[in-house]
């Protein structure tokens, strides 16, 4: 199956690709210059397929072997779910363009987060990034892929499903994934979204106000701000600076020469932003992490 996708004009795929960590997350696999990018979707009806977005003359989809009609929307609409194709980041374009520090984001198509095919995947994963190193998140999402993930035709696995999770008891997620504090926050995440008591596919056409949907979000086992803040920037809808170890001395070190600085010092320099603070906030760090072109690799 190949298919070339439709991009709204201020996209960049390689920006995109590399806008944060999923890329470096299984069952994720991107090119090192990042103009390629892989992952492994699973199917309503059971099974896998390996999915490739690549840049070419636009963006172009592929999986191996044929598909029928089913299929063929289920892969598209999980690649266009990927690159956040259904995003509209014009408001966010039209206020980093008025801040002299923030235009570059707009002048090179930034703004969209690499997401998963799907957002209970997105959910779990910010979960496993919780209070810990990223060596540490990428090891127990690896286990999570290998083990409970199910299998596409040439043997690649995909995030494991809720329904797949909801069978895992706290002590395995404890004991195999390693999952420690965050086991318990696993095993009723997964019976949540597995009964059907929560729903995190429905968020991506939610229109309801984002204070309301922050309040489901943060409703969840497990799921305290910098989730639900985080989640909400994958959303196109962003509320709050999403602050965690990494942004603050980040910034510290961007801003201040190391010195730590207070949560209300960053909120304040990044307040003329308003709702898209968090965001702009996250790509300036970025910028300095991976590299002014934006196509380094996460270390």
């Amino acid at each position: 199956m190949r298919v070339r996708l439709e991009t709204p004009h201020d996209f960049s795929f390689r920006r995109t690709v590399n806008s944060h960590g999923w890329c470096d997350l299984a069952p994720f696999a991107a090119a090192a210059d990042a103009s390629s990018v892989a992952t492994v979707v699973a199917m309503p009806n059971g099974g896998a397929r390996r999915v490739v977005l690549r840049e070419d003359d636009g963006v172009v989809l592929e999986s191996p072997g044929a598909a029928d009609a089913a299929t063929r929307r289920a892969l598209i609409e999980a690649g266009r779910r990927v690159l956040a194709l259904d995003v509209d980041v014009s408001e966010f374009h039209d206020v980093v363009r008025g801040d002299p520090r923030y235009r570059w984001i707009a002048d090179t198509r930034s703004g969209r987060l690499l997401r998963s095919p799907t957002a209970w995947e997105d959910v779990i994963k910010l979960v496993l990034t919780t209070n810990c190193s990223w060596a540490f998140t990428k090891k127990m999402t690896t286990v999570l892929v290998e083990r409970y993930g199910e299998e596409s035709p040439d043997g690649a696995r995909s995030f494991p499903t809720a329904r797949r999770l909801a069978k895992v008891r706290d002590s395995e997620f404890r004991d195999v994934v390693r999952a420690g504090y965050r086991s318990p926050y696993l095993e009723a995440l997964s019976r949540a979204v597995s009964k059907g008591d929560a729903d995190p596919e429905a968020w991506d056409t939610d229109v309801r106000e984002v204070a309301v949907l922050r309040k489901e979000i943060l409703d969840l086992p497990g799921v305290g701000a910098y989730v639900a803040e985080n989640l909400l920037k994958f959303l196109g809808k962003p509320d709050g600076l999403a602050l965690d170890a990494a942004i603050r001395a980040g910034y510290s070190e961007r801003y201040h020469g190391g010195r730590r600085v207070t949560d209300r010092t960053i909120a304040r320099r990044v307040a003329p932003l308003g709702r898209w603070a968090g965001l702009a906030l996250w790509f300036d760090l970025w910028r300095a992490w991976v590299g002014e072109d934006g196509g380094a690799r996460l270390p």
